[in-house]
């Protein structure tokens, strides 16, 4: 869900500079617009909370844990655990009899920023055996202010095992029916942007708005695929304290 994402960024740009050794809170709410890839699937916006505790080094929300196990000013690497909610899937006859269960995934990220400019990578995988797969993302971001804005640009491309792209878009053989023939994929690389802007509107306070697309690649071949691409759109409200 790409709303947790940026979320999860936006407040850590906004907090990180302030964050107290004892440790802040941080909650708001999220309007949250997703596009559907699925046949007969129903575009959703959804209206979420979002809390959040955090330190220099640690984070827990309902996006996830994370660690700072290292920072030189450069380069900077963490270890996270982040849940991965199962796909929204049309509650229709194509989808009768496929099940998807959320899982957790554990991982590292490691960023490194040269000015503005930095380039990041991600790898994380199921510790739960839900999918028994794993992701990963490579992307070069940009960060500059503007006025009152903080904005955040990247682009880059995300991996996916097998595995991971059979549970969010495949049919096994055992799922397969009459008018939903098997469909198996392989690994995949396709490429992603995001962009976040965050504006502060008290001292302790932000709204924010994000925008995302993600190039489905081999999965719009998929039988249960509609689109090629997904687009979300994230709008915010953030307190810390």
């Amino acid at each position: 869900m790409m709303r947790l994402a940026i979320l999860s960024v936006a407040t850590f740009t906004l907090t990180a500079p302030m964050a107290l050794a004892e440790g802040d809170w941080i909650v708001g709410i999220i309007v949250d617009g997703d596009q559907s890839p699925y046949v007969e699937g129903m575009d959703s916006v959804d209206v979420l909370p979002y809390i959040a505790f955090e330190t220099e080094r640690f984070h827990i929300g309902i996006d996830g844990i994370s660690y700072e196990a290292f920072d030189n000013g450069s380069l900077s690497i963490d270890a996270r655990l982040d849940p991965r909610f199962a796909p929204d899937l049309p509650n229709t006859t194509l989808f009768d009899g496929l099940d998807r269960d959320d899982a957790i995934d554990a991982g590292l990220s490691a960023n490194y920023s040269f000015g503005q400019t930095y380039a990041a990578v991600r790898v994380k995988g199921d510790v739960t055996g839900v999918y028994d797969g794993f992701a990963g993302e490579l992307a070069i971001g940009y960060e500059t202010v503007l006025g009152p804005l903080l904005i955040d640009a990247s682009a880059g491309v995300q991996l996916r095992d097998a595995n991971l792209n059979n549970y969010l878009y495949g049919v096994s053989t055992e799922e397969a029916a009459d008018g939903r023939p098997a469909f198996k994929l392989s690994n995949t690389a396709n490429a992603f942007a995001e962009v976040t802007v965050l504006m502060p509107v008290a001292d302790d306070m932000f709204v924010l708005g994000g925008i995302g697309y993600a190039d489905l690649g081999e999965a719009a071949d998929s039988p249960l695929v509609a689109d090629d691409s997904r687009l979300g759109i994230t709008l915010g409200l953030g307190y810390q304290f």
